[in-house]
């Protein structure tokens, strides 16, 4: 499972790189993101659903840390949204689940919103 918390963190690392920021603007409303950044997201969510359905604890992906406040906080959103899922029996309702909650925010990311 170290494995896992590990791929958080590279995340993490990797939206630091792509400007996380613009994401989390973006989710306030106050900027629009790019392409790379929603795909860096989208990675990053897959990631955490990835670690959900292979029965990692929430914990143990929660005391990930990128050193960033900010993109701590993003990540532990998507943590807490990932844990709200059951962790499913077949390994293609999980690859399904992992598709589909990676895409959500990716297309989340990506939808501009309205004032």
């Amino acid at each position: 499972m170290l494995k896992g918390r590990w791929a958080a963190l590279a995340m993490l690392s990797a939206l630091c790189l792509a400007g996380v920021s613009q994401a989390h603007a973006q989710t306030q409303g106050e900027i629009h993101t790019n392409q790379k950044v929603c795909d860096v997201f989208r990675v990053l969510a897959g990631s955490i659903m990835q670690s959900r359905q292979n029965g990692e604890s929430k914990e143990s992906l929660l005391a990930v840390k990128s050193g960033n406040p900010e993109h701590d906080k993003l990540g532990a959103m998507l943590i807490n949204e990932a844990y709200k899922e059951p962790v499913l029996d077949s390994p293609d309702l999980k690859s399904e689940k992992i598709t589909s909650f990676a895409d959500k925010w990716r297309d989340t990311c990506n939808k501009p919103v309205s004032g």
